[in-house]
C-alpha cells in the first residue's frame, strides 16, 4: 500500500502493520531546522523602515502579488519538512485569506485582524488581534469577502502541485481553512458571536451559508486535485468544554457539516475534523455529522483520551495525543518521550483506528524530540501491540 491507502485503511479500521503518524504542520522556526535557515528572514523583510513604507501606502494592493505566494511557498515548505521527518501523513494548509492592511497588521478577507509578530528566531507570523465585522453593517460595508469559485481555482492548483511532488512519500491531508464555526467566531469577536446568535440570527446564518459554499467547494477543488483526507480545522471547545452550547452548535452547522462529510464520502474519501479543547460533549455530533475521526485530544485539556477510546473508538479515529507544551520541546528528556508514546500506544492503538501525532503546532517545537516521537512509534507501535 502507498502512504495514502495506508492511512485510508486505519480510518477504516483495519490494524495494518504498525501505528501510522501525524504532523500537525510546523511553524517556521521547526521547518528551519529541519531543512535550512532562509538567506533573508522574514523579519528583517517585514521590520525595516523601507518595507513600512511601503506596507502602509501599498499593503493591501500588493497582498495578492507579494503575500499569496510567499504563504504558498511556506506552506510547501512545512510539507517538505514532514517528508523529511519521516511522517506519514501531514496536515496541508491551503492558506487563501490573508491580505496586508498595513505594516502592523494583516487581515483575513472573512472578517478578522491580526498583529505582524515575530517568533523570535527571525521569522514573522500572525497574532490575532480582534474581528472587522463589529455589526451587520460593517459586514455589508465589507468589500473583501471572497469570491468561492476564485478560491476554489487557487485551491485545486496548490493541492495539484503539492500532490505531484509529494504524493508519492506521504499522506496529504488537506485543509482548506473553511472552519464554519472559526470563521464567524474569530470576523464577530467571542462576545457578539454569542449575543449575535440570538439577536441577529438571520446575520449568523448569512455567514454560515457563505462558508459553508466556501469550504464545499474547496474541498472538492481539493479532491479534484488528488486529495483522498479532507481535514476541517474548527476550534468548536476551548480547556473545558465547548464554546457554543452543544445543541446550539449542532443546530448551526450540522447540516452544513452533514453535506460536506457526505460529498466527500461519494468520491470515496475520508473526512476528519480538528478542533482544539475539551470535545467531550461534541464527539457524538462530530460522528453524527460524518466525520470519520479528528484531530488533535489536546493533553492540556481536560478531554480523555482513554476515555474516548473506549467510548467512540470503532468509529471515530483518534489522530494526535502528544503534547507540544513539553514532551517535544528541548525541556524534556528523549526517555519522556518515548513513555509518552508508549503510553498512546497502549491507550488507543489497540483496534486501530489511532494516528499518533502533535497536538498541534508550536513555534518551540524540539526537531530531535520529533524525531524520538517518530522512531519510538514506528518501533513500539508494531501490531499486535505489546508495550
Amino acid at each position: 500500500m502507498g502512504p495514502t491507502e495506508r492511512i485510508i485503511a486505519v480510518f477504516k479500521g483495519k490494524e495494518i502493520d504498525r501505528v501510522q503518524t501525524y504532523c500537525a504542520s510546523f511553524e517556521e522556526w521547526t521547518v528551519q531546522q529541519v531543512l535550512s535557515k532562509p538567506f533573508i528572514t522574514t523579519k528583517s523583510l517585514f521590520f525595516n523602515p523601507v518595507s513600512r513604507l511601503i506596507l502602509d501606502k501599498w499593503g493591501k494592493k500588493i497582498s495578492k502579488m507579494v503575500l499569496q505566494p510567499s504563504v504558498d511557498s511556506a506552506l510547501m515548505k512545512r510539507l517538505e519538512a514532514a517528508v523529511a521527518l519521516g511522517f506519514d501523513s501531514t496536515v496541508l494548509n491551503y492558506e487563501w485569506r490573508l491580505m496586508i492592511l498595513d505594516s502592523k497588521k494583516v487581515a483575513r478577507v472573512t472578517g478578522s485582524i491580526y498583529d505582524i509578530q515575530h517568533d523570535g528566531h527571525g521569522n514573522v507570523f500572525f497574532y490575532y488581534h480582534g474581528p472587522a465585522l463589529a455589526s451587520p453593517e460593517a459586514f455589508e460595508a465589507w468589500s473583501d469577502f471572497p469570491n468561492p469559485d476564485d478560491i476554489a481555482h487557487g485551491c485545486y492548483k496548490f493541492y495539484k502541485k503539492a500532490m505531484a511532488q509529494y504524493g508519492e512519500k506521504i499522506c496529504i491531508i488537506g485543509d482548506t481553512c473553511t472552519g464554519l464555526h472559526e470563521i464567524i467566531l474569530l470576523a464577530v469577536g467571542f462576545e457578539k458571536m454569542l449575543w449575535w446568535i440570538r439577536k441577529k440570527a438571520d446575520f449568523i446564518k448569512k455567514l454560515i451559508s457563505l462558508g459553508d459554499e466556501i469550504s464545499m467547494k474547496t474541498t472538492m477543488a481539493a479532491m479534484d486535485a488528488g486529495i483522498k483526507v479532507v481535514l476541517h480545522a474548527d476550534d468548536f471547545s476551548h480547556k473545558t468544554g465547548p464554546i457554543l452550547n452543544p445543541k446550539i452548535t449542532d443546530e448551526l452547522f450540522g447540516d452544513s457539516y452533514a453535506r460536506i462529510t457526505k460529498a466527500v464520502h461519494d468520491r470515496n474519501g475520508i473526512s476528519a475534523i480538528h478542533s482544539c479543547g475539551d470535545n467531550t460533549k461534541l464527539f457524538d455530533y462530530f460522528i453524527k455529522w460524518g466525520f470519520d475521526g479528528g484531530h488533535a485530544f489536546e493533553n492540556t485539556s481536560n478531554v480523555d483520551i482513554a476515555y474516548e477510546k473506549k467510548t467512540h473508538g470503532d468509529r471515530f479515529t483518534i489522530i494526535g495525543g502528544m503534547g507540544v507544551d513539553y514532551l517535544l520541546t528541548s525541556r524534556s528528556k528523549p526517555e519522556e518521550v518515548v513513555d509518552g508514546v508508549k503510553h498512546l500506544i497502549r491507550t488507543c492503538a489497540h483496534g486501530g483506528r489511532f494516528i499518533l501525532g502533535p497536538v498541534n503546532a508550536h513555534s518551540e517545537e524540539d526537531v530531535s524530540k520529533i524525531k524520538v516521537m517518530i522512531d519510538a512509534t514506528k518501533e513500539y507501535g508494531r501490531y499486535p501491540i505489546t508495550v
